[in-house]
């Protein structure tokens, strides 16, 4: 199917009721190298990103690395892999499912999505199903990932940088992983809210967390899901740092969001503002949009339990596919004065995809100052 029958349309959007597409200024082109060993093909399934200098990171949802790439005369190629486990000194297993990345005065933070899945339904020859397969959720507890990593110049690329255990008398910091999975994962499952959310999974409503933005020692992390009611959930706390750990530092703060009944796929701050990468919870294919919310670091949490509802700015209408071309990642791309926003998609559709020369295509949007 060609591309054009696949993704809607401005006349469609203007049928459905919503305001018409953002057209984006232009594309760049990211060559990303096959993976190793177990790992899923990341091309396919990027999840989360972010731009240092002239350092481009890139996560994946089904595995356990990052991927480095530096810019070319035609976009943006893998140079790097970094094995999140040998930096972090744990066992990840096989699937961190990284789905947010942020850098803050020198620190690459990742997180995983806290999530519960279900194995993946094989169809048999018959095209039935095994339901019985279904009913094992998988062990949520390598995905209660919550770490940054110094960054330092790369050995290996010149101008390039490269998170490692230790830079100078910086080392590796990470929220401790518990038999609970973590401190986060044990205060989401105490909280009366979210409690419920907790043992579903992640693609029919549960726990999925997207998205991370720093404001050290703020953290601001989005939910995919739940949506309450219409209301997307942020959650906020503060960490402090000592040693090799993080520890959250207070309460877990839940601030409540209209994105017009949409989850958050992504988080990133520029300067004091908070942009929203906005999707829909489940797996069905929706409307996305960016929202910005102006000075959010001039807005923190002030109470747990009694609080406003905010209203962010829609920004960019983005476009999605029928089954694939879905928005889920942002990276802030800085050239001069001019800022611009990256919106890469996972599941790319066959107009973006060259499967051959392993090369994905993604839009970029201008972002006012």
């Amino acid at each position: 199917m060609e591309r054009r029958e696949q993704v809607m349309t401005d006349k469609d959007h203007e049928r459905a009721g919503w305001p018409p597409l953002t057209k984006p200024a232009a594309q760049v082109t990211l060559y990303v190298a096959p993976a190793g060993g177990d790992e899923g093909d990341p091309i396919e399934d990027l999840s989360a990103a972010v731009r240092v200098g002239d350092t481009l990171f890139l996560g994946s949802d089904e595995g356990v690395s990052i991927e480095q790439l530096r810019r070319t005369e035609t976009g943006w190629a893998s140079c790097g892999r970094i094995k999140l486990g040998d930096c972090l000194g744990i066992d990840l297993g096989e699937e961190a499912d990284i789905e947010g990345l942020a850098e803050e005065d020198g620190w690459l933070w990742v997180l995983g999505s806290h999530a519960r899945t279900r194995p993946k339904l094989k169809k048999r020859d018959d095209e039935r199903l095994d339901l019985k397969t279904y009913a094992d959720l998988k062990d949520t507890r390598a995905r209660c990932l919550l770490a940054r990593l110094p960054l330092g110049p790369d050995p290996d690329a010149s101008g390039l940088l490269r998170p490692s255990e230790r830079v100078a008398e910086r080392r590796r910091q990470l929220l401790k992983r518990t038999r609970h999975g973590n401190a986060l994962a044990r205060t989401l499952a105490r909280d009366p809210l979210i409690r419920p959310f907790t043992r579903i999974p992640a693609k029919e409503g549960g726990v999925d967390l997207e998205g991370i933005a720093v404001a050290f020692p703020r953290v601001a992390l989005g939910m995919r899901g739940p949506v309450i009611q219409t209301y997307a959930v942020l959650l906020e706390f503060e960490v402090k740092a000592r040693a090799g750990a993080l520890r959250i530092d207070g309460p877990v703060y839940k601030r409540m969001l209209d994105l017009e009944g949409l989850g958050i796929r992504d988080l990133k701050r520029v300067g004091d503002d908070l942009l929203i990468l906005a999707g829909p919870t489940t797996a069905l294919d929706g409307p996305c949009a960016v929202y910005r919310w102006r000075n959010w670091v001039g807005e923190p949490a002030e109470h747990k339990h009694m609080v406003c509802l905010h209203r962010p700015e829609r920004i960019i209408e983005l476009a999605f596919g029928r089954g694939d071309d879905h928005p889920e990642a942002l990276a802030v791309m800085r050239d001069g004065e001019a800022r611009q926003l990256l919106v890469i998609c996972d599941s790319p559709a066959a107009g973006r995809l060259d499967a051959k020369v392993r090369t994905v295509r993604c839009d970029l949007f201008p972002l006012e100052a």
